[in-house]
């Protein structure tokens, strides 16, 4: 008789498989995201197997560094700042300090070149876009690649080359000259934003994906603090598949006390 016992939580689901003076032939095991197979012609005696079941619940942060995910991310940024570019140029010049006038006359790539040249600078822009807006930029950039598998360092050093690169001295130098405080303040007081959106996303996920019971908080400051993973998760996204195969005991026989071996075979999605 083979028995199912499966205790939910909401990190994780345990499955044990009992069996009691049975045969185990090629008995396929499935959950959302492990399948074990177990081949052998021995009989099995009071032995059990444990499989732990990854739950998409539980599926966050990820066990293993996804780059593809992460260029994703970054070609949806791509998109975005375009969008965010014409956002800029839509708000008042006392806002951005952009002076529009000279851009239209003397071209945005000559007003780039000139502003990369010049930086970068102590800027005078207003205190909420310095230590709000670019903070929060900066998180968003560092959570990008911790929701792809990356370590704290290594999500720092995206959030810096993405503010640095992508932005200051790509995007808005088209506008106005790199500024000082932005290379800064975006990825260093970003970073530590970040990593306190990367704790508060995985209670939210560990949650159901619920605030106080409700998924439209909870998904709403999922996309607040990780947009662009959010996103590609909505729309379905799956890692690669990690695929392992070993020999190694399932159980154990009781009357002659020697493990049962078997082949098991499990494939991660």
């Amino acid at each position: 008789m083979l028995l199912l016992i499966c205790t939910p939580s909401f990190a994780e689901d345990t499955l044990v498989l009992s069996s009691s003076t049975s045969v185990i032939d090629s008995t396929l095991v499935s959950s959302n995201e492990t399948i074990i197979v177990l081949d052998t012609n021995k009989i099995v005696d009071d032995s059990f197997v444990s499989i732990q079941k990854k739950d998409s619940l539980a599926a966050y942060p990820p066990q293993f560094k996804d780059y593809r995910r992460l260029g994703y991310n970054t070609g949806i940024f791509a998109g975005a700042a375009i969008i965010g570019f014409g956002v800029l140029w839509a708000m008042p010049e006392s806002a951005t300090n952009w002076d529009k006038e000279e851009m239209r006359k003397k071209g945005i790539l000559w007003k780039w070149k000139q502003n990369v040249k010049e930086g970068p600078v102590w800027d005078k822009d207003d205190w909420v876009l310095n230590w709000v807006t670019h903070p929060y930029c900066g998180g968003v950039y560092y959570m990008t690649a911790r929701s792809s598998g990356f370590n704290r360092l290594e999500s720092f050093g995206y959030s810096a080359l993405m503010s640095t690169f992508f932005w200051e001295y790509g995007i808005e130098s088209f506008a106005e000259v790199p500024s000082v405080q932005d290379l800064i303040i975006t990825p260093v007081v970003g970073s530590v934003v970040g990593e306190g959106f990367f704790y508060a996303k995985k209670s939210i996920v560990r949650h159901n994906h619920k605030i106080l019971k409700s998924k439209i908080l909870g998904y709403t400051a999922l996309m607040l603090m990780d947009p662009f993973n959010t996103i590609l998760d909505r729309f379905g996204y799956k890692e690669r598949v990690k695929t392992q195969m070993n020999f190694a005991p399932v159980g154990v026989n009781q009357f002659s006390k020697t493990p049962v071996w078997g082949v098991s075979f499990s494939a991660s999605f």
